[in-house]
């Protein structure tokens, strides 16, 4: 690829504060379109790392590139296009979505009439067109950032970056933000989301680069990261079934006899576990076995192969945090 085709090219960034290194020798790209999630424990470096990229902090050595343009020579042009939140900004309580908009929309130098046109769409993309003229000093803690993340939208930006968007949001505060941003996805926009919620990656984007101690552990494709490190031949998985009709000696009998099967053990009159290596097509016939034996599938839960168990994997030698 070139230059042409990343929306962020992050070459050998390391930031040092004195003698701690917040992030060391971090390399990454983000492709035009991706929806890149930046995961890592607390203190891993995301923070920083996204502070480098929208110079809120000036880098020890590296090279950081947007949409081609080197950020440390031509710092305006780079993020002329890029839409940002990285510490969730505070809002005069008095203030309306629609004034917080309009103020933004003159900073950013747009037409009276583009900043008017370009409000109505993000106020529909962030679901608060409803609350546009109402105070934000009566808002949530979700509404006020889906606020924020209208503004980083007003400029309608190619990037946009965001730094733990759901924080500290309750339960459905967390979902409504999920589906705002899965609904930002176009083909052209590219996105990229630092948390340590590894649900969030999993729902959200179809690219992760993990970072621990300031250094990049693994970058890419979720599912290809997923079946070239975690499926191999020889790897264990384990499927938790739960069927509506007891479980038969005759049905354990045949999942035992399926090849790649090393063990079932019945735990309920409706309920076990199969300890199996190989691949999907092996969960399909687990899976037929269970609509021969006319036992009715409820649950058919597979562990050991997603997100989570890779990221656990890569860093099981540290105490972390994960959610």
């Amino acid at each position: 690829m070139s230059s042409t085709d990343y929306s962020l090219e992050i070459d050998s960034l390391t930031k040092q504060f004195g003698k701690f290194t917040a992030v060391n020798n971090l390399s990454m790209n983000v492709s035009r379109g991706e929806f890149m999630g930046l995961l890592g424990p607390n203190g891993a470096g995301k923070s920083t790392t996204l502070k480098c990229i929208t110079g809120m902090l000036r880098p020890t050595s590296g090279t950081i590139r947007i949409h081609g343009i080197d950020s440390a020579d031509y710092h305006r042009d780079a993020l002329a296009n890029v839409g940002c939140v990285i510490e969730t900004p505070e809002f005069y309580p008095n203030f309306t979505p629609s004034e917080i908009l309009n103020y933004v929309g003159k900073l950013y130098g747009l037409p009276r009439e583009e900043i008017r046109i370009r409000a109505v769409d993000v106020l529909e993309i962030v679901r608060l067109w409803d609350w546009r003229n109402k105070n934000v000093g009566g808002f949530s803690k979700g509404m006020r950032q889906r606020v924020s993340l209208a503004q980083a939208l007003i400029s309608n930006p190619d990037l946009i970056i965001l730094d733990e968007p759901t924080s500290g949001l309750d339960p459905r505060g967390m979902i409504e933000m999920r589906e705002v941003l899965n609904n930002l996805k176009n083909g052209e926009r590219s996105l990229i989301i630092s948390t340590h919620i590894l649900k969030e990656v999993s729902e959200m984007c179809d690219y992760v680069t993990m970072i621990n101690h300031g250094t990049t552990m693994i970058s890419g494709n979720v599912d290809e990261l997923i079946t070239n490190k975690l499926r191999s031949k020889d790897r264990e998985f384990t499927i938790d079934l739960e069927t509506l009709h007891p479980l038969t000696a005759e049905f354990i009998l045949d999942l035992k006899g399926l090849e790649g099967v090393h063990a079932v053990r019945k735990h309920k009159d409706c309920t076990c576990s199969v300890t199996f290596a190989g691949d999907k097509e092996l969960q399909a016939h687990i899976a037929e076995s269970v609509m021969d034996h006319k036992l009715g599938l409820l649950t058919m839960k597979t562990t050991g192969d997603d997100l989570e168990d890779l990221y656990m994997e890569l860093t099981r030698d540290d105490e972390v945090n994960v959610k």
